[in-house]
């Protein structure tokens, strides 16, 4: 599996990188580029680690910070370059603006719960990759369910958004130890599905923005 996730990572990033090279990329792009290099370099160091001592690493590792970084890129890539042309700050949608964290809520429910059950030891890798999961997973459901209210940025990227948060749902399920396992793998190929289409359907996205 961690040789699936790498080759998804690894076709991600030649994508982004030949689309770069193609045409001239907004800044939200390059993001998530810098994003998904990120986890292919994750990727990469659990994949040399599993050939050079036979077994996937057990644990934090190096590997979780590639994880980490793809989600705080993925988290700026909204807040910082499309979350303001999005949302003017009306008082008027706050309504969406709170439904759009309640799906956020369910990694820290399923976080707490693990602790719970099984202690904040065991749960501690979790912690660091939900929070800025959850950041991620809120901005992506508020941006499917948001108006187009200007320039018509946000119809275009629904796609997009979506494919973000199947896969956030799908990263989260093969991470949680305490899932079936059926249900894990299920989850890690799907998840690599889902990145293979994160930057098609964002570059498709965006190519709109300046039609």
């Amino acid at each position: 599996m961690t040789m699936i996730q790498l080759a998804a990572a690894l076709i991600s990033v030649l994508y982004g990188g030949i689309a770069c090279l193609r045409h001239r990329q907004p800044l939200f792009f390059k993001i998530l580029l810098y994003g998904l290099i990120s986890y292919f370099f994750g990727a990469l160091f659990t994949a040399c680690y599993s050939v050079v001592h036979g077994g996937g690493p057990v644990g934090f590792h190096v590997g979780y910070f590639g994880h980490i970084g793809a989600y705080f890129f993925l988290f700026s890539s909204y807040y910082g370059a499309i979350d303001h042309l999005a949302d003017g700050g009306e008082s008027k949608y706050r309504v969406l603006r709170i439904v759009s964290a309640i799906p956020a809520i369910v990694p820290i429910a399923l976080l707490v719960w693990g602790i719970v059950n099984y202690g904040l030891s065991t749960m501690l890798t979790l912690l660091m990759l939900i929070l800025p999961m959850t950041f991620t997973l809120y901005f992506a459901v508020k941006h499917l369910v948001f108006p187009d209210v200007e320039m018509g940025i946000i119809r275009v990227m629904r796609p997009y958004n979506g494919c973000v948060i199947l896969f956030c749902i799908a990263e989260l399920a093969g991470q949680f130890h305490y899932l079936p396992e059926t249900v894990r793998t299920a989850s890690a190929i799907l998840s690599c599905l889902f990145l293979v289409l994160l930057l098609p359907l964002a570059e498709k996205g965006v190519r709109k923005w300046f039609i």
